[in-house]
């Protein structure tokens, strides 16, 4: 097929820049680390215990931007490898927290919210930032939609867990979850892996590497994903939450000397399914008359259906191209550059009502309440980096360019069941142009129709332009303080920076038809809301490591994170918020103890400054009102205990603890599921003073109510902040049993609890997941050449039923939610070559 971007070739040929993790962790061939003490044992056996721990191989990750054995970084850090991945099911980043539980992942409007420590994506607008980085061998995922898209061929997930200001910059204020993906080989290999389980679920992953010159290497691989609903709408008789998802990776390795290659990667993912919309769960506003949902007799009764006029569902199509460049200058200066160009397209249909009522002024005099959201996002990055690495001494020096522009387009309104005109009189009595109307709903009038009548512009449409600018410089020093004196010749000093710039500009031209559709019309225009916004921060971090011997290590690192502020699309919004800013104290032991058992713990504390919060709240000229601002205050603290080795040459296991007191030091801001502070569609606007009806919030007001908009704000100090457990843990084991064929037979099981955790800043129990615990178990055989294997699975396996996420629909004035999947199991069967 044709290169459909000329432009991003030329970049990726001549261009250089990015992470040499990428690059430092790309290969698949077993890495020439020495081996220096029985701590390499243990984390091969735990990582990846297809490998035997007497084979001289140590676990390499490249958290840091350079090459280290997993027990000699200096930060709390977690790496999975492709077989733990492999026959854990591990196919998305919600399957990852099962066995990293300081990940925490919840899901609304097709959106990823990644938590590590009591930081992550607080928004489901799109446009907003993440707070948890994710990298695709070094390359950045800016779109919190975007990483939604399955895990496959990779090598190994490195989960780096509290602020990395320093090296990963932007957005990284929680941590980062790298990915690291297989890299062509010079032999030729591949394999090919076929589950299917429950709920029909299919699911075929393959891969093939080796040269096709001597210099010349290639890898290609991909995964498909079918899978039924787990529940229906009983309504259409269509699936919902269902699986269908493609997805096709091809590379090019260029090895131009024994110092010098070029990798040139490509990457396509396509979903259509009916996944990513919210479940009802409860009324808003019970006893509230006034505010009655606008669904009431047309719910589900099972909460895994969703009943509904329109087929809920997600199509997604993205395509990446990432160029990797890598030289040695000299025997101690490397020369790293990543560039990459990434194309995201995403469309999401709901119901807002979550109810199989139609809602219309000509049916009940109710809104319309379908939404399309529609996210069309361009972003590319390029990172130079220099490492430079001798005796007692590594540094690390590079600059990091980021350009993304977002034209998403929010509409609700009218269905393609309910199809009617009659809103256009009220456009065209208003003067607004008909042509920019439809341009501002992303449709013509030619393009969509409903029976006989072409469909009219919805009664709320929102096409935004938001658009990211940034770039930074950064550098980390290890320095052995032994080439100063012998005396301290175990300790090494750690100072880094990272000085960060970056542009932030928002556009939110909009037309709404007020009133639920009976009018007055509102219309926002580009220039008017055009605004734009200039951030800089320095980000700096020192540290302080002392290792008395080879299986003993203690660090204290002092880092900060920086998250820039950013827009919403959001009907008229001017609202671009301040940043978010993070001090955090670490320290940590690393050792390998007895049998080679290694035991790592990190004991942290931090202030965030600034939390980027969104939710909405009924009411407005469209109904709900949406509201993006900044929490004053957040402090935490918390432990992480990890535990990994191989007991006996036959057992194997490995053990993750999490504590997390996270909470609001300063925050007043609205509430709501407060009625008080919602105005009755229509008029006269409501009074909270003179009428305000039944409310679980007390009376008058639990806060101060505000003179001049009558509303009631709260302070939550105090409150544990969103999607964060107190206590989270993991136990995995595995244990050999020679078998038939001198194959093996491996039983592997995973225990996992999760206190309970609060989905909104309110602490509200509706909100929230009680706690829980859950077993995934499994058994795997090998043939003795390790080419044949053959496993069954049950995840899930007491079929625990709890939310992941839940969200306050003001539109249809109810409370939806998510769901973690129900009990999954199935048999694979995979073959190696």
């Amino acid at each position: 097929m044709s290169f459909k971007y000329p432009a991003l070739a030329a970049l990726l040929l001549a261009g250089t820049s990015a992470p040499a993790f990428a690059q430092a962790g790309g290969s698949t061939e077993p890495s020439q680390t020495p081996q220096t003490s029985a701590q390499d044992d243990a984390q091969q056996a735990a990582t990846d215990p297809t490998l035997e721990p007497t084979d001289g191989n140590a676990i390499v990750v490249t958290a840091q931007r350079r090459e280290q054995t997993l027990q000699d970084v200096s930060a709390s850090v977690i790496a999975v490898g492709a077989d733990r991945l492999a026959t854990s099911q591990v196919n998305n980043l919600q399957d990852l927290q099962t066995i990293v539980p300081s990940v925490n992942f919840g899901n609304d409007f097709n959106q990823a919210k990644i938590f590590i420590r009591g930081v992550g994506a607080n928004t489901s607008t799109t446009g907003n930032a993440t707070g948890v980085a994710l990298h695709v061998d070094g390359a950045v995922v800016a779109r919190a939609e975007a990483q939604l898209t399955s895990l496959f061929d990779l090598e190994r997930v490195e989960v780096l867990r509290g602020p990395q200001g320093t090296l990963y910059g932007r957005n990284a204020t929680g941590g980062s979850i790298n990915l690291i993906t297989a890299k062509p080989t010079s032999d030729f290999s591949g394999y090919g892996r076929l589950t299917y389980g429950n709920y029909n679920a299919i699911i075929a992953e393959t891969a093939i590497s080796g040269p096709i010159t001597e210099n010349v290497l290639f890898r290609v691989a991909g995964k498909i994903e079918d899978r039924d609903g787990y529940g229906e709408n009983p309504i259409t008789g269509s699936e919902v939450d269902d699986l269908k998802r493609r997805m096709v990776r091809a590379m090019l390795q260029f090895n131009m000397s024994d110092t010098t290659d070029l990798l040139l990667s490509g990457e396509y993912f396509r979903q259509d399914d009916h996944s990513g919309a919210i479940h009802y769960l409860r009324a808003s506003f019970p006893g509230v008359p006034r505010l009655a949902p606008l669904g009431v007799g047309g719910y589900a009764t099972d909460p895994r259906d969703l009943a509904s006029e329109v087929d809920v569902g997600t199509i997604t199509d993205s395509y990446s191209f990432t160029g990797t460049f890598r030289t040695e200058l000299s025997d101690a200066l490397t020369l790293t550059n990543i560039a990459n160009y990434r194309d995201f397209e995403s469309s999401l249909f709901q119901d807002l009502d979550l109810s199989a009522v139609v809602n219309s002024l000509q049916t009940n005099g109710q809104s319309t309440t379908v939404q399309e959201r529609r996210i069309d996002s361009v972003q590319y990055s390029n990172e130079l980096q220099f490492n430079y690495s001798i005796d007692n001494f590594d540094l690390v020096v590079g600059g990091f360019y980021f350009h993304e522009r977002q034209r998403p387009i929010d509409n609700v309104g009218l269905s393609r069941r309910n199809g009617m005109a009659s809103n256009i009189p009220l456009l065209q009595a208003a003067g607004v142009d008909l042509d920019e109307a439809y341009a501002l709903c992303g449709y013509s009038p030619d393009s969509v129709t409903g029976g006989s009548t072409i469909i009219a512009p919805k009664r709320v449409c929102t096409r935004s332009n938001l658009g990211t600018e940034a770039w930074a410089i950064f550098g980390q020093a290890n320095i052995g303080l032994g080439m100063l004196t012998p005396a301290l010749d175990q300790f090494t000093l750690k100072l880094g920076g990272r000085y960060s710039q970056e542009k932030v500009d928002s556009r939110n031209p909009s037309i709404i038809i007020a009133a639920g559709g009976r009018g007055p019309v509102i219309r926002f225009t580009e220039a008017g809301t055009f605004v734009e916004r200039s951030f800089k921060d320095f980000t700096p971090e020192v540290g302080l490591q002392w290792e008395p011997n080879p299986d003993l290590m203690l660090y204290y690192t002092y880092a900060e994170g920086f998250k820039a502020g950013s827009g919403e699309n959001a009907a008229g919004s001017r609202t671009i918020v301040d940043p978010e800013k993070l001090q955090n104290h670490e320290a940590g032991i690393k050792a390998t103890v007895a049998n080679g058992v290694s035991v790592n713990l990190a004991a942290y504390t931090y202030d965030l400054q600034g939390a980027q919060l969104n939710k909405t709240i009924a009411g407005g000229p469209t109904g709900y009102t949406t509201i993006f601002e900044n929490a004053a205050g957040t402090k935490a603290k918390g432990i992480e205990l990890d535990i990994f080795g191989r007991i006996t040459p036959d057992f194997r296991m490995s053990g993750s603890l999490s504590y997390t007191d996270a909470e609001y030091v300063d925050f007043v801001t609205l509430d709501p599921l407060d009625p008080r502070n919602v105005a009755t569609p229509g008029r006269p606007a409501y009074d909270p003073v003179t009428n305000p009806g039944p409310t679980e919030f007390g009376a008058p007001c639990a806060g101060d109510l505000d003179p001049a908009t009558r509303t009631c704000e709260i302070q939550l100090a105090g409150n544990a902040v969103r999607n964060t457990p107190e206590w989270a843990w993991n136990v995995h084991a595995e244990y050999d049993i020679p078998f038939v064929n001198s194959g093996e037979l491996t039983l592997q099981g995973d225990v996992t609890y999760r206190s309970r955790v609060y989905f909104t800043e309110y602490q509200r129990e509706i909100e929230s997941s009680k706690a829980y615990t859950m077993v995934d178990i499994g058994a795997i055989y090998r043939t003795a050449d390790d080419r044949l294997s053959f496993q069954v699975f049950a995840k899930n396996l007491f079929d625990v039923d709890r939310k992941s996420s839940t969200f306050a629909l003001a539109t249809g004035r109810l409370i939806g939610a998510t769901y973690l999947p129900p009990r999954t199991y199935g048999a694979t069967i995979g073959y190696n070559f």
